[in-house]
């Protein structure tokens, strides 16, 4: 004699009459809505800029009574768009990418080095407090330092190549990872250590399972800053010396009066600074899925 089969589960309606899969359906359709309207704001406002740059050029009234419509000094959206095409498909085709792998490739190396040592020096101070206390004048007085005027100094030492580029993009970065990190290690409960000894952990596993991940969360937060950063070191040190790099390509530009150039470079750079914070954003939300912020957004 066969059982009668389960009766299939049956939904229960929240107290307004909907069932809760209906509920979460309806909020991933709000959400979904939400971001693609923010979506069309952004593609409106970039619309606008990139039309009232290229018509204000294109005015005589404007072009030649404001210096900020000049094409000579700003160029045009249209002409930075033939431009970008020539360096990639048309007449110089290939002329852009050894110049943008230089840059790209200097930046990932001096970020991955600056953010690797930034994290564990932060993270030793944080736990070493009379080392901390030792240094704590002598980083202080590094981090006022302007950044920019030692790119000379360490252009001349690693020459022009990719090593100074990365040496200058690690000295930008560093303090910014490490002081984000020495404070995530700094910020944990002491009743939280005391109570995860009590249970027999040892120093190693609070190392391991509350400091890296407290300090992590709080490294992460420097990220996209970091990013930037290290592009902008990147760039500033291929200012001063290089003979490849999108900031080769800008000061080739500055010095034949190419505003074209100059502002497809620049176009490239801003591209490339929103793709990797981006990438980071994601490997972000990947690692800290526990975090509220994550948790509320998905």
């Amino acid at each position: 004699m066969s059982a009668n089969p389960p009766a299939p589960p049956v939904a229960v309606p929240a107290g307004d009459g909907t069932t809760r899969e209906e509920r979460l359906l309806a909020t991933a359709r709000r959400s979904r809505a939400t971001r693609l309207r923010l979506w069309l704001w952004q593609v409106a406002l970039v619309t606008l800029f990139l039309a009232t740059w290229e018509i204000g050029t294109r005015l005589p009234a404007l072009s030649k009574s404001v210096n900020v419509f000049d094409p000579f000094f700003v160029s045009r959206p249209s002409q930075i768009v033939a431009r970008l095409w020539d360096w990639t498909v048309g007449a110089k085709a290939g002329y852009l990418w050894p110049h943008l792998w230089s840059t790209v490739s200097a930046t990932m190396v001096g970020l991955v080095v600056a953010v690797v040592s930034g994290f564990f020096v932060g993270l030793l101070f944080s736990q070493k407090r009379e080392l901390a206390i030792v240094f704590n004048p002598f980083i202080v007085a590094l981090n006022s330092l302007p950044r920019i005027a030692f790119v000379p100094l360490i252009t001349m030492i690693f020459g022009l190549g990719l090593a100074s580029k990365v040496v200058t993009a690690w000295f930008i970065v560093f303090f910014l990872v490490f002081f984000n990190t020495f404070k995530g290690g700094m910020a944990i409960e002491k009743e939280l250590l005391d109570f995860c000894r009590t249970l027999g952990a040892s120093e190693r596993q609070l190392t391991r399972s509350v400091r890296i991940p407290n300090a992590l969360a709080w490294t992460f937060t420097a990220l996209p800053n970091a990013v930037s950063f290290s592009l902008i070191g990147v760039v500033i040190s291929e200012f001063v010396g290089s003979t490849t790099g999108m900031g080769y390509l800008i000061i080739v530009s500055l010095a034949t009066l190419n505003a074209a150039d100059m502002f497809a470079s620049l176009t490239v750079l801003s591209v490339v600074g929103v793709t990797l914070v981006s990438l980071f954003q994601v490997i972000e939300r990947r690692l800290l899925q526990w975090s509220p912020e994550f948790r509320e957004q998905s």
